[in-house]
């Protein structure tokens, strides 16, 4: 197996492994063991047991923020970025399920270069929506009140998306539409 190959077959071990007993109860060898390889080899990707966490969730951070920027960037309309962006978080939490419960894990976690990490990619989002939302308020809510708003659809969409990961997806869609039509009558009457 090539090098990449190679690295990305041991993150999603790791992911695996650290989402289902966390960082401190595995071992590199655990991770070592599982993936088929001997010490050396994870040791030749990943030098340390924190060096390999901090690259799994960098990784699960990049690929969650990636598909946030790219629905927001849509030219749809807003209602559709709203709809695109929720559909991110729940298509993430279906897809990477042990990836995401890591970050939500991390995001209160007693380690703080894992909560910092996780935070500055969520405060990354956070401008990301709270820009799009001043800017299509035209005026309307100032900065200060796009952030909290911004906050509340992250916080609610992270919350929902999380309940039933990878469940029907008659289900899952349902629920997207539910917050949907919330987020945007609330947004809408906001300037009233």
């Amino acid at each position: 197996m090539r090098a990449p190959e190679r690295r990305a077959q041991l993150l999603d071990v790791a992911r695996r492994v650290f989402g289902a007993s966390g960082f401190h109860a595995v071992s590199m060898e655990t991770v070592a063991k599982e993936a088929g390889v001997t010490k050396p080899i994870l040791y030749d990707h990943f030098p340390s047991k924190r060096d390999l966490y901090i690259a799994l969730i960098d990784a699960d951070l990049a690929a969650l923020h990636d598909e946030v920027r790219k629905a927001l960037a849509a030219p749809t309309g807003n209602r559709e970025r709203i709809r695109a962006s929720f559909q991110a978080y729940f298509d993430f939490v279906d897809e990477h399920a042990e990836g995401f419960r890591l970050l939500m894990q991390e995001a209160v976690g007693a380690e703080e270069e894992f909560r910092q990490r996780v935070a500055q990619v969520r405060d990354q989002i956070l401008a990301e929506v709270a820009h799009l939302i001043v800017r299509e308020s035209r005026g309307r809510l100032d900065r200060g009140h796009s952030e909290i708003v911004a906050l509340a659809l992250i916080g609610m969409v992270e919350t929902v998306a999380q309940r039933e990961p990878g469940g029907p997806p008659e289900r899952r869609r349902e629920a997207v539409d539910l917050l949907v039509r919330l987020a945007w009558r609330g947004i809408t009457e906001l300037d009233q």
